[in-house]
């Protein structure tokens, strides 16, 4: 039987950042294994692109305190390997009192986070620097950014492959058993068979089934989907554009982006679903476009088309309190070796290069 020292599952963002990462250490000794065809088919490459600065997350969190560091270290990344980005900056847009009172809120739990260049701005000075914008105030946020998410992934895929890792795409993992000092791992469609000393799951909307796989008490995975609008014509906006977040930590609404095409276009929504579903309801777009005028009146609303949806798997389901990320080796539970990451959504694009490193701490430690 072919052994192999770790297997990532999940060929996402953060299995690739954390592929590039141990590959100068495992080489050829480390195997990635993804059920689809190609790297980010699924939440990695359905999303708004955004680096966030880390504004909204509870302080000392993980998606604080990852998104933080990811986000210095993706900018430093995409400069020293010309991945493209733009760090555009972003306007958190008050439109009622009560949300303006609310900015203040975001403005000392990201100050606290450690997101140093957080300003609060006027009516005036938002309207000056996006005219179309309905304000009584809003929170600068010059650190947040978009990127090319799949420019970023075939780099750290290209890196890990360079220094030895393999890739085994069109391959799901059926079973996983524990062995004394090992798991054994069944795959599909061909029924093969290896040993791996450690595993690191990384599978994303997979990752609270294949955890369950091998008897780990695992928390439910809920699906929320988000569906995107894109917008024909010119862009009404220059900067990222974000309403003030609802209470509780159920999304940030229903926000503008731009691409780095300087393409506009407005999502997610949120939608809990029983099993994965990528269409987009074009009878989504009164909603949509009744969200979206509180903050940018003049918006055409016949020029919003269908254009994708993503799903993102989330620990907080419908009604929850806010959850974190699960990141952690599954030692207490009798799976040493076992490396579990669930709930790894927004921020994760921007903590891929933060998460990768504490997975490799978590393996130096173990």
């Amino acid at each position: 039987m072919e052994k192999v020292k770790i297997t990532i599952i999940g060929a996402g963002v953060v299995g690739l950042a954390i592929a590039a990462r141990l590959a100068p250490l495992f080489g050829h000794e480390l195997l990635v294994v993804e059920r689809h065809e190609s790297f980010g088919r699924e939440t990695s490459s359905r999303n708004s692109e955004v680096i966030h600065a880390g504004i909204y997350y509870p302080p000392g969190s993980l998606k604080a305190r990852l998104c933080v560091q990811g986000r210095r270290q993706l900018y430093e990344l995409c400069r020293r390997y010309d991945i493209p980005c733009r760090q555009l900056g972003k306007l958190i847009v008050a439109v009622t009192t009560d949300e303006e009172e609310q900015l203040e809120i975001n403005l000392a739990q990201g100050r606290k986070n450690g997101v140093s260049d957080l300003e609060l701005i006027s009516a005036g000075r938002c309207r000056k620097l996006e005219p179309a914008t309905k304000t009584r105030g809003a929170l600068f946020s010059p650190s947040t950014g978009i990127i090319d998410s799949h420019s970023l992934m075939r780099f750290y895929r290209q890196q890990a492959k360079s220094l030895g890792a393999v890739f085994a795409f069109n391959t799901e993992i059926k079973t996983i058993k524990r062995q004394p000092n090992n798991y054994i791992l069944e795959t599909a469609p061909d029924f093969y068979c290896f040993s791996t000393e450690i595993i690191i799951n990384c599978a994303g909307l997979d990752a609270a089934n294949l955890s369950r796989k091998t008897g780990i008490p695992t928390p439910p995975i809920h699906y929320a989907k988000g569906c995107y609008f894109s917008y024909a014509g010119p862009s009404l906006v220059k900067r990222l554009l974000y309403p003030v977040p609802p209470a509780g930590g159920h999304g940030l609404g229903i926000h503008a982006t731009l691409d780095l095409g300087g393409r506009l276009r407005f999502g997610p929504d949120l939608e809990y679903l029983e099993k994965p579903d990528y269409l987009v309801d074009n009878s989504r777009k009164e909603a949509f476009c009744r969200d979206i005028k509180r903050y940018l009146p003049d918006l055409d609303g016949g020029r919003l088309e269908p254009e994708m949806a993503g799903i993102r798997p989330r620990l907080q389901g419908p009604g929850d309190k806010w959850m974190d990320f699960i990141i952690r080796e599954e030692k207490e539970a009798g799976f040493p070796g076992f490396i579990n990451l669930l709930g790894i959504e927004s921020p994760g694009l921007t903590a891929a290069p933060a998460i990768a490193d504490l997975a490799a701490s978590i393996l130096q430690d173990s």
